[in-house]
């Protein structure tokens, strides 16, 4: 029989020592941008984890964040109890939210079908003040970016044909990308939820938006290992792309939050 003290010894064993691959592959992952999938390519592989099971444990991590920093809300206008909502359900619809719901959803391309939609989760989201249809919005959305990185590797392997690179390179390269950013609104979330000086949040923002164009670029120039020229077209390019599919995915991700709520 093990006491209770040998397996928080094993557990700390297990975190620390038995799979180090986590802690020596974070560190590269936010500091050297294209090292990892650099690695990848040239057969080093054993040192690190591997780019999904890192993908999954930084989004793992991510949407934890999410749930807990978005557990508190405002004083006074925070949380409603249960009480609130049922009294909330039997109200009579109130004009001011309709009218708010419709000026807001009546610049949402596409028919009028998706526009009800929209509307229909606006007035529901009145009830708990949007909490459900966020969570269901996020859970969503982690799955669907995941969706179009295949996609979007697709578009890289157009670019990048001589000399001719396999697809899992790219895809390799996403992932990683990917992971670091996860745990960059990680950290940002965190730190909205717990420094409240204004003026230092905006510098720090504006700080990591920059290291984070650096990033995805530098990533590119050293998986790829072409000139910063070339390197910065096809930066551009896939830039656009990637925000294209973005738009389209966070569009499809609301709908369907929107229907299922």
């Amino acid at each position: 029989m093990h006491s209770l003290w040998d397996f928080l010894a094993e557990s700390a064993e297990v975190l620390t020592h038995a799979d180090s691959r986590l802690w020596r592959t974070l560190v590269p992952l936010v500091l050297r941008p294209g090292f990892l999938t650099q690695q990848f390519i040239e057969g080093r592989r054993a040192s690190y984890l591997s780019p999904f099971r890192l993908y999954l444990v930084v989004s793992i991590l991510f949407f934890v964040v999410v749930s807990a920093t978005g557990a508190r809300t405002g004083h006074g206008n925070g949380a409603i109890d249960s009480g609130q909502v049922s009294a909330a359900t039997v109200k009579p619809p109130n004009p001011d939210i309709d009218k708010l719901c419709r000026d807001s959803v009546s610049h949402v391309p596409g028919p009028s079908w998706i526009r009800q939609s929209f509307f229909d989760a606006c007035e529901k989201s009145q009830i708990d003040q949007g909490r459900e249809l966020r969570e269901i919005f996020i859970r969503n959305l982690g799955r669907a970016m995941f969706l179009f990185l295949p996609l979007l590797a697709a578009f890289m392997k157009l670019l990048y044909r001589k000399p001719r690179r396999t697809y899992v390179t790219h895809l390799v390269l996403l992932v990683h990308n990917h992971a670091f950013v996860f745990l960059l609104m990680s950290g940002v979330l965190a730190t909205l939820y717990w420094v409240r000086l204004d003026s230092l949040l905006v510098w720090l923002i504006r700080g990591l938006i920059c290291y984070l164009i650096y990033y995805l670029y530098r990533s590119m120039q050293r998986a790829y290992a072409q000139s910063w020229p070339r390197t910065l077209v096809k930066f551009t390019a896939v830039l656009a792309a990637y925000l294209a599919c973005a738009a389209l995915t966070v569009f499809l991700t609301g709908l369907y939050s929107a229907e299922i709520l």
